[in-house]
């Protein structure tokens, strides 16, 4: 890295030279999450299970609808938290913090590196919509724009969580804990589809008959909309939180984490039949 002339470390601090710094920071940052091993094999999962499905009305359903959170969500979060906690697991945390691309910028990058997976998560559901249009897969209705969007949008939230987990629990195995967490909340509310199933961050939108669940039977009451506003508020909530965690400036990420949680309560409560 070129020397920083006098002065210059100063206007970096108070962001002078971010717009500079932080597009190559955050291509930078997405490459590594995405070519990590753990975000490589989430994606090789999802598409062998994608390949490997029936094409009868349910998994055909859920296979554009939930089908991303598991297997591609799951493994970019502990790809997001193991990239963001590099420098600190590798000890070099003090060396970086004597260059111009501080800790807040880093973990602006990162938390930006999210967009990686989402993209591809979007392009992804915009070829399965493709295929269903081209090849006339029977479905009970054909999903909403929100319904498909619910999974790229928690593969958003995945890595910005993954980032702020990174920066506010620097321990091993917090990560896995946060993950049992989740896990364990979305287990006791995606079974209740009359009440609460909306509030989790994987949700089954068709509900099925008796086994082996084939035929939709009907669909989860709620607003998919509001859902994936909720999922949206969730995820960039996450980036404002790993943000504070570094920012010179903690005010105004927390004004911005304020209004975003602000927004996801009123979305919980909104999208809830």
């Amino acid at each position: 890295m070129s020397p920083v002339a006098p002065g210059e470390s100063d206007e970096l601090e108070n962001g002078g030279g971010l717009a500079h710094l932080l597009p190559a920071l955050a291509l930078a940052e997405t490459r590594r999450l995405m070519l990590h091993p753990l975000a490589i094999t989430g994606l090789v999962l999802h598409l062998i299970g994608l390949a490997a499905t029936e094409w009868a009305p349910r998994p055909a359903y859920s296979a554009l609808t939930s089908d991303l959170v598991l297997p591609l969500g799951v493994p970019v979060f502990f790809a997001a938290t193991l990239t963001a906690s590099a420098t600190r697991r590798a000890g070099t945390d003090e060396l970086l913090a004597a260059v111009p691309a501080g800790r807040e910028l880093r973990t602006a990058a990162s938390c930006l590196a999210a967009l990686g997976p989402f993209l591809l998560a979007c392009a992804m559901q915009a070829v399965m919509v493709t295929v269903y249009a081209v090849a006339g897969v029977e479905l009970e209705r054909f999903p909403s724009v929100h319904e498909i969007g619910a999974g790229p949008l928690c593969v958003l939230g995945a890595g910005t969580l993954g980032v702020a987990v990174a920066r506010w629990l620097p321990w091993p195995g917090a990560s896995v804990l946060v993950m049992l967490a989740l896990i364990a909340v979305n287990g006791v509310v995606e079974p209740l589809h009359s009440t609460l199933t909306m509030l989790g961050f994987y949700v089954e939108f068709a509900r099925w008959g008796p086994p082996p669940y084939l035929e939709a039977v009907g669909f989860v009451s709620g607003s998919p909309a509001w859902h994936a506003l909720y999922l949206l508020a969730l995820s960039l909530g996450a980036g404002a939180l790993a943000m504070t965690r570094d920012a010179a400036r903690r005010g105004p990420w927390l004004g911005v984490g304020a209004v975003l949680v602000a927004i996801a309560a009123l979305a919980a409560t909104r999208q809830l039949p």
